[in-house]
């Protein structure tokens, strides 16, 4: 069975990751995780958030598999803006 360890929860909701925990996920500083909740467990998950660049490039694939023109997008976002 693998070795538990009791963590405390602060006033404002925060819990400490044991260290030997992070170190076996690779858990590091500014990672990001996915809280749920399951039942009466709290379940954690690792998640990598993409670059912009990747963003970018997804989004030119996505606009030009569908015929989108840079020309749309920006009536898109004229149309949608408040004016002054």
């Amino acid at each position: 069975m693998e070795k538990l360890s009791l963590v405390k929860v602060t006033r404002k909701g925060q819990v400490t990751i044991p260290r030997a925990i992070r170190d076996r996920l690779g858990i590091r500083e500014g990672d990001y995780l996915i809280a749920t909740a399951i039942k009466d467990l709290v379940v954690f998950r690792r998640i990598s958030l993409p670059s912009w660049e990747d963003l970018f490039a997804y989004g030119e694939r996505f606009a030009g598999e569908r015929g989108i023109t840079p020309g749309d997008v920006l009536k898109a976002i004229k149309s949608v803006r408040r004016v002054g």
